[in-house]
């Protein structure tokens, strides 16, 4: 009778969080705001991004991090824009760009992507910026196409695994990616619930979330195509984590921000990172939490348009 009791009372749980929680999907047609130019891959892969500034400038080629989007780079683009040609790029899973095949979402996958990117684009001479995730994959590039980039810009980025940070459970890690996981959890989500985690993890000053933000996150995690690859990434990152290897290799001028708060991905792995890579440089900012480009943007593109400018690109 008790098993009875447990599994009923579980049951009922499990619905009102759907209630409470459960968002249904949106097609294309529905976020046809956040959609830009399509490049289409060999295989049929469809990418979205965007190209703003001035064409024929140097180019900066600018990945966002993970649960983002190329929206994410809103406030360094109107800044950059004036002096660079920028291409702002949804990652596999993110914003409007196509699931990859199989659902698995790691940095070695996105560093991958970088490259077949490019690759179809024809680019040549290039900065890259990351941030997060995507400053993880950016890296793992680096160390792949050593002579491929000009320069990168990374914004807290992760590949070395310390104490600290933006941790899952093993236990919930191997739900979510199990079938039935990523089908329950990929569609729970709230305004509210998003708007919570983001002020207490990802910003230091809760206040400086904006909401703008909060909504296109929340409609773009609604994308048909790409529920929960979020928190895939967070899961395979617990269970599978890669470390960066061949650090020391990269000789492309690097230049690190970080916010000295940052509770996802903590300082000491900027000060690992600048260590073990030759030509780079770490600028920390006090009182700034994960989204430095975000919760600290004139200052942290004030750095960037002084390393662009120092590096004097053609």
């Amino acid at each position: 009778m008790a098993f009875w009791i447990v599994l009923i009372l579980l049951l009922i749980f499990i619905w009102l969080l759907g209630i409470a929680f459960f968002s249904p999907n949106l097609n294309r047609n529905e976020l046809s705001r956040f959609s830009y130019n399509q490049l289409a891959f060999t295989d049929g892969f469809s990418v979205n991004y965007r190209e703003v500034g001035r064409e024929g400038r140097p180019l900066l080629l600018c990945f966002h991090g993970g649960g983002d989007s190329l929206g994410g780079w809103g406030e360094w683009a109107k800044v950059l824009a004036r002096d660079y040609h920028l291409i702002l790029v949804d990652l596999p899973g993110h914003g409007l760009t196509d699931p990859l095949p199989g659902g698995t979402y790691t940095p070695k996958h996105l560093a991958d992507f970088i490259a077949r990117f490019i690759e179809t684009m024809g680019l040549q001479r290039f900065v890259l910026v990351g941030h997060s995730f995507g400053g993880n994959a950016v890296l793992r590039y680096l160390i792949e196409h050593p002579d491929a980039a000009e320069a990168a810009i990374l914004i807290a980025p992760g590949g070395y695994q310390c104490d600290k940070g933006l941790k899952m459970p093993p236990v919930m890690a191997r739900f979510v990616l199990s079938y039935w996981g990523r089908r329950f959890v990929s569609h729970l989500g709230s305004r509210g619930l998003l708007r919570k985690m983001l002020r207490a993890r990802f910003f230091y000053n809760p206040n400086a979330l904006p909401e703008k933000m909060v909504e296109r996150i929340y409609l773009l995690s609604r994308y048909k195509k790409n529920r929960g690859t979020a928190i895939n990434l967070v899961a395979n990152a617990t269970v599978n984590f890669q470390p960066l290897l061949g650090l020391e290799n990269i000789q492309t001028p690097v230049l690190f921000l970080w916010g000295a708060e940052d509770r996802i991905i903590p300082l000491e792995v900027g000060e690992y990172f600048s260590h073990q890579i030759p030509n780079s440089k770490l600028i920390a900012y006090e009182k700034v939490g994960h989204m430095t480009h975000v919760e600290h943007a004139k200052g942290s593109v004030r750095d960037a348009k002084k390393f662009l400018k120092n590096l004097q690109l053609q």
